[in-house]
């Protein structure tokens, strides 16, 4: 109850964390998303349905997420997370999760909570495959590492189920960190194949990174 967790992306991913999150018992609960819900959105966005089309992700979450829980403070944000509004409000949190849909965007987040000391939880999900991870600046490489450079690409199909999987994981790896058990994805990253199916767990190791540095004395 007096942890605050940021969300940024309110899709497939953000939508099943902020669930999860204020069932939980989170406190506060800061939701970031610029975008309006749109109708193929709804096959894997569980919080929302066909009333909250044409409104925006931020305010019609917030809405869903107080009828859970009345007693949650919620802190809707209409606003991409290039944009200083948005990088203010998440500075408040104990840990950041990255939602996200495109790796530009994730990459401006990682740089926000990396520079704030923050742990940032990431999950990023194609077609039936998933990765997730957990980074905080002293602890861990960054993102860079992760994906240097990468290249964006043109959207791509998920489905559904995939998403909840790799929501249910990302919120789980949130509660490890805000109630101190467990052991979080700090230099691991997790491997989802939901065709095979199989969770692998990659021990991350640092490499020469101009943006932390984390390879200088690998």
């Amino acid at each position: 109850m007096d942890s605050t967790v940021a969300v940024v992306g309110l899709g497939g991913l953000g939508s099943i964390v902020a669930l999860y999150l204020a069932a939980a018992g989170v406190g506060r609960l800061v939701i970031v998303d610029p975008d309006v819900v749109e109708v193929h959105n709804l096959n894997r966005q569980l919080l929302y349905g066909e009333p909250d089309l044409g409104l925006p992700k931020a305010y019609a979450a917030a809405r869903r997420l107080r009828e859970l829980r009345s007693d949650l403070r919620v802190v809707p944000v209409k606003a991409s997370i290039e944009e200083g509004a948005a990088r203010d409000a998440i500075r408040e949190a104990d840990v950041v999760v990255d939602a996200l849909d495109n790796w530009r965007a994730r990459l401006a987040l990682a740089d926000t909570a990396w520079e704030a000391g923050m742990p940032l939880v990431h999950a990023a999900v194609e077609r039936y495959y998933a990765q997730l991870t957990t980074i905080k600046s002293g602890l861990t490489s960054c993102l860079h590492c992760i994906a240097p450079a990468r290249a964006e690409q043109r959207c791509v199909s998920v489905i559904g189920p995939a998403v909840g999987v790799a929501a249910s994981l990302e919120a789980l790896e949130v509660i490890k960190i805000i109630a101190g058990i467990g052991e979080p994805l700090y230099n691991k990253l997790l491997v989802i194949d939901a065709l095979t199916p199989s969770i692998d767990t990659i021990e991350l190791k640092p490499i020469p990174c101009s943006e932390c540095r984390s390879g200088d004395n690998a």
